[in-house]
C-alpha cells in the first residue's frame, strides 16, 4: 500500500490485524528520506519488525511518486542483514525451493557483486531472487538500507518468503559496436577495453556513430542512452551494465560488477524497442499468473530517463496487462534469477514478479 506520509502509516497500523510473525517491508522515495528516523522511531515504539529502502522513485499502478511511502506485510521465513562476506543463515539450501526472495541492496556499493556472492554461497540456488539497487535519484552514494537496530551503506537486506514468483526481466536495447574484450577492470570499475582506456574507446565510437563528444562533466547526460552488454556465455541476451560516471583516472564507473575476460558490447536502444520489451515481459507474467498474486515492480532508474514521458506509458502497459495494482521503485541496478538459479545483477531492465499468495 501506498502512503503520502507517516501519520497514514501509523492509523493504519493501528486499524490491521497484526499476526505473530509479521514483518513490514517499507520503500520510501528519496524526497522522504529525511523521515527515515522518524518513521523507524514509530515502528519500533509499536514494536514492529521491519525492513526498508530509500529509492529515486516508488512506483504505484501507472504512477510514479517522488515522496512517500511503500507498506507491504509479509510472514517471511528468513530475514536477515546481509554485509559482504558475513551472513549467519540458519535454514538448509535445500529446503527453499519454490521460495522467494527479496533483495534489496546498495544499488552504488562497489561490492554489490560480493554481497550477491555472499547470499549465492549461503542460501542457494533453489530460491527465486527479486529485487533491486537501493539510493538516491542524485546517483550519490548515502546509506540507504534499514531495519530496526539502524540505517546502513554497503550492506544488502534479504527476506524470503515460503511463496514462489512468477518472475521475468527484458530490457530491450540493441547492439550497436563490439566485441570488445574487458582487459582490466576492478568491481564495477572499467578501466581497458582491448588494452585501450576504456573511456577513450567510448567517446570514440559514440563521436562516430552519434557526432556527440562526451566528457567526464556531461558523461551521465549521454551514456544513459548508450550502455554496455556483457555477453555472458549459455545466456541468449546481453546483460545490460549503466556507466555512470568517470573517475579521475578516466575509468568508467558502473553499476554492477565487470568481469575481466568477458565480451563487451555498445547498445542503444529507442524509446519503441524498450517499450515493447516490457510489454512482452508483462504479458508472459499475465499468463503464468496464479489466480491470486502481488505484483512487485523494479525499473531501472536510468532506462526512465530515457523513456521520459513515455515512462509512464511503460508503467500503464504492465498494469493494464496485470488485474493487481503493481508496487514497486526506480531502482539502480536489479536482481533476478536466472533460469539456472544463478542471481544475475541487471541494469537499464524491467523486473516484474508476481508472488503468490
Amino acid at each position: 500500500m501506498y502512503f503520502n506520509t507517516i501519520g497514514e502509516i501509523s492509523k493504519h497500523l493501528e486499524v490491521s490485524k497484526r499476526k505473530d510473525n509479521e514483518v513490514l517491508m517499507v520503500l520510501v522515495s528519496d524526497k522522504s528520506a529525511g523521515q527515515v528516523s522518524e518513521l523507524r522511531d514509530m515502528l519500533n515504539r509499536k514494536e514492529i519488525t521491519f525492513f526498508g529502502a530509500i529509492y529515486p522513485a516508488l512506483l504505484v499502478g501507472d504512477k510514479t511518486h517522488r515522496e512517500g511511502f511503500i507498506v507491504q506485510h509479509f510472514e517471511p521465513l528468513y530475514c536477515g542483514l546481509v554485509l559482504p562476506f558475513m551472513m549467519r543463515f540458519p535454514l538448509e539450501k535445500e529446503d527453499l525451493a519454490g521460495t522467494t526472495s527479496i533483495v534489496l541492496v546498495d544499488g552504488l556499493t562497489s561490492r554489490f557483486k560480493d554481497l550477491t556472492d555472499t547470499l549465492e554461497a549461503k542460501v542457494g540456488s533453489k530460491t527465486k531472487y527479486i529485487g533491486g539497487g537501493a539510493g538516491f535519484y542524485s546517483l550519490e552514494q548515502k546509506p540507504c538500507i534499514f531495519d530496526n537496530k539502524g540505517i546502513y551503506q554497503d550492506g544488502l537486506y534479504l527476506c524470503i518468503l515460503k511463496q514462489d514468483v512468477v518472475l521475468a526481466v527484458e530490457h530491450g536495447w540493441k547492439q550497436m559496436e563490439g566485441p570488445f574484450t574487458i582487459t582490466k577492470s576492478k568491481d564495477n570499475v572499467l578501466m581497458q577495453l582491448d588494452g585501450i582506456p576504456a573511456f577513450e574507446v567510448y567517446r570514440d565510437i559514440i563521436i562516430e556513430h552519434e557526432n556527440i563528444r562526451i566528457s567526464r562533466e556531461d558523461f551521465f547526460s549521454f551514456a544513459k542512452d548508450y550502455p554496455f552488454g556483457i555477453e555472458k556465455k549459455g545466456e541468449q541476451s546481453y546483460i545490460v551494465r549503466d556507466p555512470i560516471s568517470v573517475d579521475n583516472n578516466e575509468d568508467i564507473l558502473c553499476v554492477a560488477n565487470l568481469p575481466q575476460g568477458y565480451n563487451l558490447y555498445v547498445l542503444h536502444g529507442n524509446k519503441d524497442t524498450l517499450l515493447g520489451s516490457s510489454q512482452l515481459i508483462a504479458t508472459y507474467c499475465s499468463y503464468k499468473a496464479p489466480e491470486k498474486y502481488r505484483p512487485l515492480l523494479f525499473d531501472c532508474i536510468s532506462r526512465a530517463m530515457f523513456l521520459e514521458d513515455d515512462f509512464e506509458k511503460e508503467l500503464r502497459n504492465i498494469q493494464e496487462k496485470l488485474k493487481y495494482q503493481v508496487e514497486g521503485a526506480l531502482s539502480i541496478g536489479e536482481i533476478a534469477s536466472a533460469k539456472s538459479g544463478e542471481i544475475v545483477i541487471h541494469n537499464k531492465s524491467t523486473i516484474i514478479g508476481l508472488v503468490a499468495e
